[in-house]
């Protein structure tokens, strides 16, 4: 069976502490908060008091003393959040910007779908970023962005009949072709349709 451990209470000062409750001689082990507003790290924003006296505090303790409703919904609300500040999500209200384009000499953003940050500054022009796998898959099929997966099929079939190496007699340039076909419908096809 194990030993019941015994917790240091801190140094002789600690220890030396009085019940602030009037007219108790007990020790003040049990330390309490003055007022809901207080500085955590100051010891002078604390009372002490002995067991039977800090059950009779806690009794009576109300954090909200003092505020108005408005206040105390407020702190409840912001309780979810651990008091800490937020924003809404795709909202782009955190920071309130202007212009939110940046510098690309390398031209990434068009080569990804264009620049999506436009004029308006919502980052919204109307066009979808792309892959660049995606983007060759729609080219070799002759599609645009946006193509509905019927769409995608249909011209797969097309093609498929145009270039299959039985119609082509045999041709191996038909051939390489109806697998850059077949390679491009399966990408779109696994990416979702475009």
């Amino acid at each position: 069976m194990s030993k019941k451990r015994e917790i240091p209470l801190g140094d002789a000062a600690t220890n030396a502490r009085q019940c602030e409750h009037p007219d108790c001689f007990e020790g003040g082990e049990y330390r309490a908060p003055k007022s809901r507003l207080l500085d955590r790290g100051s010891p002078d924003d604390y009372q002490w008091f002995c067991l039977a006296h800090i059950r009779e505090f806690n009794k009576s303790w109300n954090f909200f003393d003092g505020m108005t409703d408005e206040e105390v919904l407020r702190y409840k609300d912001e309780d979810i959040t651990g008091h800490r500040p937020t924003w809404k999500l795709g909202s782009r209200t955190a920071s309130p910007r202007k212009d939110t384009r940046y510098q690309d000499p390398f031209n990434f953003r068009e080569e990804m779908g264009g620049d999506d940050h436009a004029a308006n500054g919502n980052g919204s022009n109307g066009k979808v970023a792309i892959d660049p796998k995606e983007r060759e898959a729609l080219a070799i099929l002759n599609l645009q962005p946006g193509s509905t997966l019927e769409e995608i099929k249909r011209r797969h079939k097309e093609l498929a009949k145009k270039y299959h190496p039985d119609i082509r007699g045999g041709d191996k340039k038909a051939e390489e072709i109806l697998k850059n076909i077949n390679q491009a419908y399966t990408h779109l096809r696994t990416c979702g349709n475009s």
